[in-house]
């Protein structure tokens, strides 16, 4: 293997893989908004999960099943949204024509895709993954004693863990997206496997309703027991699956070398299975990305060229791009039906207990504090699944390499402009417009109740929305190699969410002052948080535009 070679293609595919930090005043700031907001609470979060769930193990005598799940969530995560953007990076990349024209054999080609790919979509795996030990080691040393807990071995099986979980299931997507792409020679439809990630998640989440069988009150002191017991049949699953992970476990919560050598072994191991198969198989499975290309440009139907408005021909042209590219429909479009199915999920099943049980309970009961905790959700909500969908602040990243069209099409600035903020209205607010209905509907808040909250949401929106391409139009990202990077690379949708994400802490924070501190009534929480609110959008709504439209014509 040239390892050297390889090195040198990983070079060159991560010089254009993320966007650049733009070297502005505004951007240094929601640089640092966003490891506060986002990166720092994620990691103490998931530490502090870790640690709770380790003490409470380490009561039935395992306090290494704790870390392990975390692992093999994060695991099965990994190989649920890893596998589109493996697919994309191995076969469909823009670039693809370029470097097959080099005397480069494929399959080094492959193993630099592969480990470009891997240290892209795991950056923020890390941190996660080093929070968990942290949260672990803290709470072993506490029960066991810091020399116990922090021997050599673990501290070293701990610091590889961090790097090395995402390997197994991307190696596991690799496999998979080759083996597929040689079966897709005969099949001919590559949207066959643009299916397989919502085909992993269902068979994940299958697994894991299954392990809650025979729990009878479905809680988390439950679910920790049968951890504790070793009864779990989703992490017992996961084991099997990502078996690798379970010496590294062993490893870290014994100090166990011989665990660790097994560990290593074991990953070194696949990634001679994925270098080997690739050098046979990825050659063919390009050659199938290829064909598939030219049949889909084939299979285009002539249609008769039709005279409509130029805010209707802009919009119907927003809606082709994000519909007809799976990266952007899955990760724009049809992730905003998740607040919904997840709200009516979250109160059909888990309803009448816990603390959705508690909450219902408070609001029929008239409580004040009940009104102010839905406000405040259900406002951080908007914002939040307003910048998630990353519409708004791709509006000018997706058009890529052809942004000077937005230039020389006959459509002015204004016009496209607002059929891009269109769709992002399109895709997001009826969304949150329906959970606000069934949120209503299980508390039984009333018509009334329901329609100020929909006011509520519909003006964080508009403010997240201006936001989010205030950011995308004064630096887009456009030298992307496919769309996964267009989403995963642009610093634009990562600073909108870290923003919106202050914001609702903001919000919190707010009725928290009102009401707890102040002791001001609920009322006056909801007439600040509404002229607040209402403020904010008509300045955005008022000064967007002309920033947005100064922007566009700085573009070029």
């Amino acid at each position: 293997m040239d390892i050297s070679g390889i090195r040198s293609i990983v070079k060159i595919l991560s010089k254009n893989a993320e966007m650049r930090l733009p070297q502005k005043t505004l951007y240094k700031v929601l640089a640092f908004i966003a490891v506060f907001a986002i990166m720092i609470p994620c990691v103490v979060i998931v530490g502090f999960i870790s640690f709770v769930m380790t003490e409470a193990l380490i009561e039935v005598n395992n306090p290494g099943n704790g870390m392990l799940f975390e692992m093999q969530i994060l695991s099965a995560f990994s190989m649920i949204f890893g596998i589109l953007v493996i697919f994309s990076v191995l076969f469909f990349s823009s670039d693809r024509e370029h470097f097959v024209t080099l005397p480069i054999p494929a399959h080094h080609l492959m193993m630099a895709r592969f480990i470009y790919s891997y240290m892209a979509e795991s950056i923020m795996e890390f941190l996660v993954l080093g929070a968990v030990y942290v949260g672990y080691f803290i709470a072993a040393s506490m029960e066991l004693g810091v020399l116990k807990a922090l021997n050599p071995i673990s501290v070293i099986a701990a610091l590889l863990g961090t790097f090395a979980i995402p390997l197994v299931p991307m190696i596991y997507c690799a496999l998979f997206a080759i083996a597929l792409m040689v079966l897709l020679k005969g099949v001919k439809n590559v949207n066959v496997f643009y299916k397989m990630s919502s085909v992993f998640l269902l068979i994940f989440t299958l697994i894991f309703v299954y392990s809650l069988r025979g729990l009878g009150d479905i809680n988390i002191e439950n679910y920790v027991e049968s951890l504790g017991n070793g009864d779990n049949s989703f992490l017992k699953t996961l084991n099997i699956i990502f078996f690798p992970v379970v010496w590294l476990s062993e490893a870290v919560s014994r100090g166990n070398v011989l665990y660790l050598l097994l560990y290593i072994v074991s990953n070194i191991a696949l990634l001679a299975i994925l270098y080997f198969v690739g050098k046979a198989l990825y050659q063919e499975g390009l050659y199938t990305a290829a064909s598939l290309g030219s049949d889909k440009k084939e299979g285009l139907k002539k249609k008769d060229i039709v005279v409509e408005s130029q805010f209707m021909a802009s919009l119907k042209k927003e809606l082709r791009v994000i519909l007809r590219t799976r990266a952007f429909a899955n990760n724009t479009a049809y992730i905003n039906l998740l607040w919904p199915v997840g709200t009516f999920c979250l109160f059909h099943f888990a309803g009448d207990k816990g603390a959705i049980a508690m909450f219902v309970e408070m609001y029929s009961s008239g409580k004040e504090r009940a009104d102010m905790i839905l406000i405040m959700l259900m406002v951080s909500v908007a914002f939040v699944a307003s910048a998630l969908n990353s519409l708004a602040a791709t509006s000018f990243t997706r058009e890529g390499q052809h942004l000077e069209l937005i230039k020389f099409i006959p459509v002015p600035f204004k016009t496209q402009m607002y059929a891009k903020a269109m769709v992002s209205f399109i895709f997001t607010y009826p969304a949150l417009l329906v959970t606000d209905i069934i949120v209503c509907a299980y508390i039984d808040a009333g018509i009334v109740r329901c329609l100020v909250i929909a006011v509520f949401m519909l003006l964080a929106h508009v403010i997240a929305l201006v936001a989010g391409m205030i950011l995308d139009s004064s630096s887009p990202y456009v030298e992307w190699s496919d769309e996964y990077s267009a989403l995963r690379g642009n610093l634009n949708a990562f600073f909108n969410m870290a923003v919106m994400m202050f914001v609702s802490l903001l919000v919190i924070a707010l009725g928290l002052l009102l009401y707890e501190v102040l002791k001001l009534p609920v009322k006056t929480y909801y007439i600040v948080m509404f002229l607040t609110l209402l403020v904010a959008a008509i300045r955005f709504v008022m000064v967007g535009p002309k920033v947005i439209i100064k922007n566009m014509s700085k573009l070029f």
